[in-house]
């Protein structure tokens, strides 16, 4: 006599195997399965293997993470834009003063200006999520920029009816120190060339130490002639000298000397680089606190407002040549055309 097959409707079930029923029943006829074809076996496998073969007829979308030159080139034609450029040293705060403007958006208007959308979203979410209490860090935090190309943050803003875009970049701050050694590294910094605004960070913790203040005062000066002399700032923008972290210049015994000092560094800048640049400004903010009793992104408010005003447009220079002919001494002169 033939032995009979052992099958089982289901998939999981071992019964041909160990001859034990995967749903434990001793009286194989009482289990709702036994004895029953899985449904559509060999279907389902060639399904497996079509679905993986099928091309994607999806929607990719951008990843909205932080933009390349070439990306950041596209949003500076598609509307009236800013290009931002910020120097400042390693951990002088560039990434918490991005984050923590983004963050006071989300709480309404900001210096008139309505935040209008960003393709660089998924990046600013990222920066942010270290000062949120969602991190579940113990104090705020932001993540170093890595050396590397530059790369840009980007949203849109409606201000007194016109919908314009802000591209801020962000370079690592060892990148921007290097150019103090060696001016020609500068030559590369597109966002330097292209910037509406220079703004420059003064670190208002390292300021306040003893151990670094004159590694503060001396390093922005030189970095800043680097550039100069290498020609980066063909623009002629405006700059904005900013202090970060406030909150812990306010809990320094040396905060009065602070204020000298970084008034020191205005003067010292504007009387060695003013012809570089257009208008001058100066800030004083806390955009990501380390003391709660401090309003988080104070002083962030003003530097958009100045950050958003138009600069001197650039100024073409006309080039006369001459190669000896009579002919380049002629001039055009307009007559009327019947």
């Amino acid at each position: 006599m033939a032995e009979t097959e052992l099958v089982c409707a289901n998939r999981e079930c071992r019964i041909a195997q160990g001859g034990r029923c995967v749903e434990g029943h001793d009286e194989l006829a009482k289990c709702l399965y036994y004895g029953k074809e899985p449904e559509g076996g060999d279907q389902d496998e060639g399904d497996d293997d079509q679905e993986a073969t099928d091309p994607f007829d999806g929607v990719l979308l951008p990843d909205a993470l932080p933009l390349d030159s070439r990306r950041a080139d596209r949003v500076l034609a598609s509307l009236p834009s800013r290009m931002i450029g910020v120097i400042g040293v390693h951990d002088s705060g560039k990434t918490s003063v991005i984050a923590g403007l983004f963050d006071l958006f989300q709480l309404g208007s900001v210096a008139h200006a309505m935040f209008a959308g960003s393709s660089t979203l998924h990046g600013l979410e990222k920066i942010c999520h270290d000062a949120r209490v969602a991190s579940e860090r113990d104090e705020p935090h932001s993540e170093r920029t890595k050396r590397g190309e530059v790369r840009f943050y980007h949203f849109d803003v409606l201000r007194d009816g016109l919908l314009q875009s802000v591209l801020i970049a962000d370079r690592s701050g060892e990148e921007y120190e290097e150019v103090a050694d060696l001016t020609a590294n500068a030559t590369a910094m597109f966002e330097l060339r292209r910037a509406d605004v220079i703004t420059v960070l003064v670190d208002g913790r390292r300021l306040a130490s003893s151990r670094d203040r004159a590694d503060v005062m001396g390093a922005i000066p030189l970095i800043i002639q680097g550039m100069v002399e290498n020609g980066a700032f063909a623009r002629k923008p405006n700059l904005a000298i900013v202090l970060t972290k406030d909150d812990a210049v306010q809990a320094s015994p040396r905060k009065d000397q602070v204020q000298r000092d970084f008034l020191a560094i205005i003067d010292g800048i504007r009387d060695a680089f003013a012809s570089h640049f257009g208008e001058f400004g100066s800030f004083v903010t806390s955009a990501s606190p380390k003391n709660a009793n401090v309003v988080r992104g104070a002083g962030l408010a003003e530097m958009l407002e100045f950050w958003m005003k138009p600069g001197a447009e650039p100024q073409g220079t006309r080039l006369r040549h001459s190669s000896g002919r009579v002919f380049d001494g002629l001039m055009f002169e307009e007559a009327k055309r019947g």
